[in-house]
């Protein structure tokens, strides 16, 4: 993945705690399929935004209701 240094830096201020693994699947996958990119920047934050709708909702399901209502 080919990046300048204020694209890392504006990545790693937008995701701070996620463009590590980011950087890491991206890169697998590209050497596993033979592709390339033309802006890897930009690339990124369509993963982010991928990964964000993706992840699974967490804790225990709310299944209360109001008196008069079924579930």
């Amino acid at each position: 993945i080919f990046l300048s240094q204020t694209e890392y830096d504006e990545l790693q201020a937008e995701y701070p705690d996620r463009l590590e693994r980011f950087i890491e699947e991206m890169s697998r996958y590209l050497a596993a399929n033979g592709k390339s990119y033309q802006n890897y920047a930009a690339a990124l934050r369509i993963w982010a935004g991928n990964d964000k709708k993706e992840a699974p909702k967490k804790g225990i399901p709310d299944y209360s209701c109001k008196e008069g209502e079924s579930l």
